[in-house]
């Protein structure tokens, strides 16, 4: 590889300049992985066996989950990143991720839901699989601090807000392109930063149904992170202070936050500013960090202002038991007398920091349903896009280790919902991210269930893991709510997955 690069820059640009291209250092980094995944009973209805279609459910804007002609569902995922990293000089570095699929929908093996005249029974092919550049920015050392210029991954605290997704198995990973000033005076940080994460819906403004809208669509985002850390004491603290702005008719699905809407996207700018304050400590054997995003601002006609905490605490008792204890809690929304909110409450966590197998990682609802339209694959849903949202959690896990290659992993989650569908109101759908509908029938349950999961982990060396993770997840009353005079029937969903981790 690295003879190729030479080979190329050689070729690109002939000259002296590249005489010594033969002495720059290349240095790789990366991981792969492959899964499968097996959900039993993934509608939460036994009764229709999934195999069911109810109309009448599906479109009235509750917790339905449609059939999709099975009651299980499996799938399979495979993914690779990249990191070489070219050492240009002690002072200079360019570093890059590179993707070999992708890590939400990367399915192999039964392949992504394609057309009919897409599909080829004799051989697996990499349909609309590249190889993407989905980081890359450059690093400059200098007697004033580092300067990053580029696309680069961002990450603070916990991963509420910003998370880049570097363990093994995260799915979702913020990047921004940036212009950002690292600076250290001692144990200070000071890091501004300049953030573009959208240009909108085109170049010059925006447009809704082919109608040009006033002002950009675009998203800017201005961050300044201040931050103490105490090596000796082992002790860290610190603020993101983030302003987001975007304008008129940006698509409200995207981002660090979701615009409330009804029938589609709201013509109006965001302007949004997040105190993200962040603190970890270490004594002896325990661990303890907590992060808490304070927001206020406007989204669109509605004001947004609100607040969400999550904290974690590790206490290792020896070098074969480990106990692990998350709870936070993520605002909800009220319901209203109309569907036009004055203001939003709700905040949704980074998708990346997640608790459970099942309840805040799959997407249920998104296993059954249409996956595609003709030969536009463009309407495939996540199975994956279960962020923690209007949610108060509870989480105990621990790592217990009855040899030096394995791992046990027992865990409990409880959760409950602060915010429920209040009737005769219009109520929020999380799902869906819209208000369109009245609740006709009774108040919404508020228990969202509990989870109990237990994965094994065979560490072969430093680089290769096989895990095998299995988890039952009984559904609350929260998701027995239909808005019809039919509730759903709620029982256990089962999953279990297999996978192979390679990290270098």
């Amino acid at each position: 590889m690295v003879s190729f690069l030479w080979f190329f820059l050689q070729f690109a640009f002939p000259g002296k300049f590249w005489g010594e291209a033969h002495a720059l250092e290349l240095d790789w980094s990366g991981q792969f992985w492959a899964e499968f995944n097996f959900v039993h009973n993934y509608a939460m209805d036994p009764s229709d066996q999934g195999a069911v279609y109810d109309g009448v459910r599906n479109d009235a804007g509750g917790y339905y989950v449609p059939g999709g002609g099975a009651q299980d569902a499996n799938f399979q995922s495979l993914f690779l990143r990249l990191r070489p990293k070219l050492v240009v000089n002690d002072n200079i570095y360019i570093k890059s991720e590179w993707w070999v699929g992708d890590p939400i929908f990367g399915i192999f093996g039964n392949a992504v839901p394609s057309a009919s005249d897409q599909r080829q029974y004799y051989s697996n092919q990499s349909r609309g699989s590249s190889i993407k550049a989905q980081r890359i920015w450059a690093e400059f050392i200098s007697d004033v601090g580092t300067f990053q210029v580029g696309r680069v991954p961002l990450h603070w605290g916990l991963g509420l807000v910003w998370n880049s997704g570097e363990h093994l198995w995260d799915r979702y990973m913020s990047t921004g392109d940036a212009i950002r000033w690292i600076a250290k005076f001692g144990s200070f940080s000071l890091v501004p930063s300049f953030i573009m994460t959208s240009v909108g819906n085109n170049i010059s403004g925006s447009f809704v149904n082919g109608t040009a809208g006033q002002g950009s669509g675009g998203v800017t985002d201005y961050s300044l992170i201040l931050k103490y850390e105490n090596t000796e004491d082992e002790f860290e603290i610190g603020a993101n202070l983030l302003r987001r702005l975007a304008g008129a008719n940006q698509d409200p699905k995207g981002g660090l936050l979701t615009v409330p809407q009804n029938s589609g996207p709201v013509a109006g700018s965001m302007s949004v500013l997040t105190y993200d304050l962040y603190a970890k400590k270490k004594i002896d054997r325990l661990s303890l960090g907590a992060e808490v995003p304070i927001t206020n601002g406007t989204l669109g006609s509605s004001s947004y202002q609100t607040i969400a905490l999550a904290g974690e605490a590790s206490f290792k008792a020896n070098d074969s038991v480990e106990l692990t204890l998350k709870s936070g809690y993520a605002p909800g929304q009220k319901s209203s007398s109309s569907s036009t909110l004055d203001a939003y409450k709700a905040f949704y966590f980074n998708p990346s920091y997640h608790i459970g197998m099942i309840l805040f990682n799959y997407q249920l609802a998104n296993f059954a349903g249409p996956q595609n339209n003709g030969t536009n694959l463009s309407p495939l849903k996540s199975p994956y896009d279960n962020p923690i949202v209007n949610a108060a959690y509870l989480a105990l896990s621990s790592n217990l280790k009855p040899g030096e290659k394995w791992t046990i992993r027992p865990a409990f989650i409880y959760a409950v919902a602060p915010q429920a569908a209040t009737q005769g109101q219009y109520f929020y759908n999380y799902r869906t991210k819209t208000v369109q509908f009245n609740n006709t029938g009774k108040d919404q349950g508020t228990n969202l269930g509990w989870e109990f999961d237990l994965g094994l982990t065979f560490q072969w060396d430093e680089y290769f893991q096989l895990s095998l993770d299995n988890g039952i997840y009984v559904p609350g009353d929260f998701y027995a709510f239909s808005n019809t005079s039919q509730e759903n029937r709620t029982s256990p969903v089962f999953a279990t997955s297999v996978r192979v981790g390679v990290s270098f």
